[in-house]
């Protein structure tokens, strides 16, 4: 994915639907109305697992803003940072990242030097209409789910609307089936690339809980198939591409740790 200049990205941020009314929205939703989205790819995993531990002790007890970080393999790492008052947390938590690079140590400049080949970084705000998510879920509930099977839609311009309206009805049909195995929390992004973007997260204990989740909902979904399908057929129209990613959240390496 491109990186576009500073004025083209200013004006992404004007074009992103946001959330409505965060009472009306899960907890969780409240919490993570927005999120920064990193990916590392050329890592080198021994500076880069000894450069983000660097950064937990840095910020322990200290009240910043959290971050998780996860391995999808050897060479491909992700930084997900709450953005806790939306788009307006991009610029004071870049200038904070920014004045703490001023206290780092020769040792720790090398680290960051070396800790990865190439970095993307994109911002995403929540689309809780098509997410499907528990009324409680929080963040310290997808904390404890540590795998996430991310799927990142490139969409045509001309059809993005068609395929947010299918995403949310498809959601809404898996509601009213009755499916209770599921935490699906849906993207609008493209802050940082040429398109569209809406990225879906689907949060499990692991990746065999996935699976098996996935087998349950698919023969829930047989009384609504049709539909189903029909809706799915809508967003795979409007698609350019799609990217799949395996996340795995590593702990030790995010703020705060979870013990």
């Amino acid at each position: 994915m491109k990186t576009l200049p500073r004025a083209a990205l200013a004006a992404a941020l004007l074009c992103i639907p946001v959330p409505g009314n965060a009472q009306e929205v899960a907890p969780f939703f409240q919490q993570v109305p927005a999120v920064m989205y990193e990916t590392y790819t050329g890592v080198n995993r021994p500076a880069f697992d000894q450069y983000f531990e660097s950064l937990v002790a840095k910020y322990e007890r200290t009240g910043g803003t959290p971050w998780a970080i996860y391995n999808e393999n050897a060479k491909v790492a992700y930084r997900i940072t709450v953005l806790p008052e939306g788009l307006a947390s991009v610029q004071p938590i870049q200038e904070g990242r920014v004045a703490s690079f001023q206290e780092f140590t020769e040792e720790q400049m090398k680290l960051y030097n070396s800790a990865w080949a190439t970095r993307h970084v994109a911002v995403y705000t929540a689309a809780p209409a098509m997410s499907y998510v528990p009324d409680g879920l929080t963040l310290d509930d997808v904390r404890d789910m540590p795998y996430n099977r991310t799927q990142i839609y490139h969409l045509k311009w001309d059809k993005a609307g068609a395929f947010r309206a299918a995403l949310a009805r498809r959601a809404e049909l898996d509601r009213e089936g009755g499916i209770d195995n599921l935490v699906l929390t849906a993207w609008n992004g493209g802050i940082g690339t040429e398109t569209q973007v809406v990225m879906i997260r689907v949060s499990a204990e692991s990746l065999d809980a996935d699976r098996a989740g996935l087998a349950e909902r698919m023969r829930i979904r047989e009384a609504y198939w049709d539909e189903w399908v029909a809706q799915n057929d809508i967003m795979n129209d409007a698609t350019v591409s799609i990217e799949r990613h395996d996340q795995t959240r590593v702990n030790r390496l995010s703020y705060p740790v979870r013990r």
